[in-house]
């Protein structure tokens, strides 16, 4: 049996992370599981991990980013700095937990834009990537391409009362504050991300619906990084039914590789 557990960590400005985990005695490999927009650490990308990680003896870490989930870590406003503090948090819970262990990330969409910059721009423990949906161009997504005009009633909003509340269709609606808008502007991951500092690989849907598969494979070919397209999937890449089995296969494959 697994050590399966449920923890509250404490972050240094006085937030938490609700975390769940589940690592075999015998693991020496650990996997943070840092979840997408929208999304939190009971999503089926979760359920799948700790489905497939576990029988391969790799441990799995969950935790809710910053708005995110249904706990008391939904309470801490979203923010680019606040997500990295909160992966680095976990992060030190597991390297203090299991010292022994090599850390690894799987993340998805915004969950793998937010750990591409914090690997190119913080000191971590992790040694691989997995970029699940990757969201390479996640600025596009909140502040539109380049030369367009923001939205005036967002912005009204954001004047009056600070936040929007965002709703992609994903899950549950999140409350985006200004500053997030403001973190967007000058993070862009193609001019930030130093492949140097990370081993990744990436898979995407060809059809994926919000994230563009041009971004993605554009990104993959400038830095290098071994990538897999999936056809006739979306961003969730669930439309076959065995398309989430197959992503944890090419997952651990990348995990366990020397």
């Amino acid at each position: 049996m697994g050590q399966i557990g449920k923890t509250i960590l404490k972050k240094d400005n006085g937030a938490v992370v609700p975390v769940i985990f589940d690592v075999p005695p015998e693991a020496g490999r650990i996997v943070i599981m840092i979840h997408g927009f929208e999304s939190c650490k009971e999503c089926d990308t979760g359920k799948l991990l700790f489905r497939r990680m576990i029988p391969a003896e790799i441990g799995v870490v969950a935790y809710d980013q910053p708005g995110h989930g249904s706990e008391e870590g939904r309470e801490e406003w979203f923010t680019l700095k606040n997500c990295m503090d909160s992966l680095e948090t976990v992060e030190n819970f597991v390297a203090a937990k299991y010292p022994h262990a090599q850390i690894f990330y799987f993340a998805s969409s915004f969950g793998a834009y937010m750990t591409s910059l914090y690997v190119s721009t913080r000191n971590h423990r992790g040694r691989k990537l997995f970029m699940r949906s990757a969201a390479v161009n996640m600025p596009e997504i909140f502040l539109g391409k380049p030369g367009t005009e923001p939205d005036p009633t967002a912005m009204q909003l954001l004047k009056t009362q600070g936040y929007v509340q965002v709703d992609m269709g994903i899950g549950q609606p999140v409350k985006v504050p200004l500053q997030m808008f403001e973190d967007m502007k000058e993070n862009n991951l193609s001019e930030k991300f130093k492949p140097d500092k990370i081993k990744a690989r990436m898979v995407h849907g060809e059809k994926d619906e919000v994230i563009s598969p041009e971004a993605a494979v554009n990104f993959a070919r400038r830095f290098g990084l071994p990538m897999t397209m999936m056809a006739d999937e979306g961003h969730s890449l669930c439309n076959a039914q065995g398309t989430p089995d197959l992503v944890a296969d090419m997952a651990i494959k990348f995990f366990t590789a020397e």
